[in-house]
């Protein structure tokens, strides 16, 4: 499918950021218009929308390297589904990482999303989860923590060094409902623990940490810094598993990136 022949598909702009902004506040989504921004500077022929009395749905696709390529920011405004949009997009976003060579592309589903992905080729992975912890009182002090790129590079299983380089505050970000933590990989619990403990309790929040519940330790800590599991998605993948050490991954990076 040539983007913009006969399905309406169109590449995104700067100029739609406050309109694919407004999708993600109508879902209940946590992404800032920063978010938005990022991924545009970073994927510019990755973004994907459609118009349908206005901007309708969205689909993004943010190659890591040459090795995977990551599928986020599906959306389709709620007067516009059941028409075909995300099916569009997402075969959209599939055609650009086959015609770039990329073995792998992996995306979190909800339940909504994820038998279209299973008709588009895409198989379950793992579980992933979203926790929560509420406002509470803060040191006011919260750490700058520099992602350590090799390291990552063994974890992810793709070099995703250019997402990282934007993320000015490291480990951590402002979401529109809650503060974000992620990503943030590691060899040693007690480090991990001991770092992300000085980073959630740095500011009052209230905090998202998206997390493997599979990982051997990132849902202890998790519950013993307060968190709470709110949310329960698939991690699915289509093609060729890359090579990579979950167990080092203590908070993704995002639904939108990996």
């Amino acid at each position: 499918m040539e983007v913009g022949k006969s399905s309406g598909v169109r590449p995104l702009v700067a100029a739609d950021v406050d309109a694919a902004f407004a999708l993600s506040t109508a879902a209940g989504w946590n992404q800032t218009s920063q978010d938005w921004e990022r991924v545009l500077e970073i994927a510019p022929e990755g973004c994907f929308g459609i118009d349908d009395g206005g901007l309708a749905a969205t689909t993004t696709l943010m190659c890591h390297g040459a090795a995977l390529a990551w599928v986020g920011m599906v959306l389709t405004r709620a007067d516009c589904q059941r028409r075909g949009y995300a099916r569009a997009l997402v075969a959209a976003a599939l055609e650009l990482a086959d015609r770039r060579g990329i073995p792998c592309v992996k995306l979190d589903a909800t339940d909504q999303g994820r038998p279209l992905y299973a008709s588009l080729g895409f198989e379950d992975e793992q579980p992933i989860e979203r926790w929560r912890r509420e406002a509470t009182p803060s040191t006011g002090a919260m750490p700058p923590v520099l992602l350590d790129e090799a390291l990552d590079r063994e974890a992810f299983g793709a070099d995703r060094t250019t997402f990282l380089r934007t993320l000015a505050l490291g480990v951590a970000r402002p979401g529109r409902i809650a503060y974000y933590l992620g990503p943030f990989v590691s060899r040693d619990p007690q480090k991990a623990e001991s770092t992300i403990r000085a980073i959630v309790e740095g500011d009052q929040g209230p905090w998202f940490w998206d997390l493997l519940p599979e990982h051997p330790h990132a849902a202890r800590i998790a519950a013993g810094l307060g968190f709470q599991p709110v949310r329960r998605l698939v991690r699915m993948v289509r093609g060729r598993q890359n090579q990579r050490n979950d167990n080092l991954i203590y908070a993704i990076g995002g639904f939108e990136a990996g």
